[in-house]
């Protein structure tokens, strides 16, 4: 059974399965990035089509795209999604028009007294 996405992506304008499916695609185009792609997932070249079906699979491929500085950068050159893109919809940081600076300043703790414990 195919997972659809419905997921809203980067600033709302695309579902995380479309930009997974971008990504996917340019990893695909290069044969030196699809063979690291398989040596890393342990996939076959035979499943990703099947695979590529599933939500969950795509938030793989952007999150294996999120650990490789190179990829990133590429992706960025060549596609224009930025790094933050694929942060985003991966849930590890905020959309930009989402983060507030803090309004008002924390105290620190006090210290804690410095005694022997093991006395």
């Amino acid at each position: 059974m195919a997972e659809t996405g419905s997921k809203r992506g980067p600033a709302g304008s695309e579902t995380v399965d479309a930009l997974g499916i971008k990504v996917l695609a340019f990893i695909v185009a290069d044969v030196d990035r699809i063979i690291q792609f398989l040596n890393v997932t342990g996939l076959q070249p035979e499943t990703i089509r099947e695979s590529a079906q599933s939500s969950l699979f795509l938030l793989g491929v952007l999150d294996y795209a999120s650990k490789d500085d190179e990829l990133l950068r590429a992706l960025h050159q060549e596609l224009n999604i930025a790094p933050a893109s694929i942060l985003t919809a991966l849930g590890h940081q905020a959309p930009a028009s989402e983060i507030k600076p803090l309004d008002r300043k924390t105290e620190a703790a006090p210290p804690l007294p410095r005694g022997n414990l093991f006395k």
